[in-house]
């Protein structure tokens, strides 16, 4: 487990060094290149605070309820994610198991956009 721990924040701590660095250099009507997170059972509390201001930052709105904690593993979440051009996706999921990996994936601009909420994603 303190494996998955310690790749988790690093994973989490390089998106928000990269994204950050792009969201300074973006105008406000420009939109979001690149964002790429994953909530697993290992997600905690603060990850999902982390990923609010790495969004924040990027002009993407993140929203989570419904959100339920079992021995520190997360267990349900509810998410609502929207982009500035008013674009938003809304997911429950009302159970997670070890291989669930719900990912937030927005890649390129207008036509060649892709915008994913789930667990399919593309790769």
């Amino acid at each position: 487990m303190p494996y998955f721990s310690y790749m988790k924040t690093a994973i989490l701590t390089t998106i928000l060094a990269l994204t950050t660095g792009f969201g300074w250099a973006q105008t406000a009507e420009s939109s979001v290149a690149t964002l790429d997170l994953h909530i697993t059972q290992e997600t905690s509390r603060a990850d999902l605070a982390e990923m609010q201001q790495v969004m924040r930052v990027q002009g993407v709105g993140f929203r989570y309820d419904l959100i339920n904690w079992q021995d520190d593993l997360l267990q349900s979440i509810r998410l609502a994610v929207r982009l500035a051009d008013g674009t938003l996706e809304n997911r429950e999921f009302p159970s997670l198991s070890p291989e669930t990996d719900i990912r937030i994936l927005l890649i390129g601009q207008g036509e060649e956009r892709v915008f994913c909420v789930g667990v399919d994603c593309p790769e």
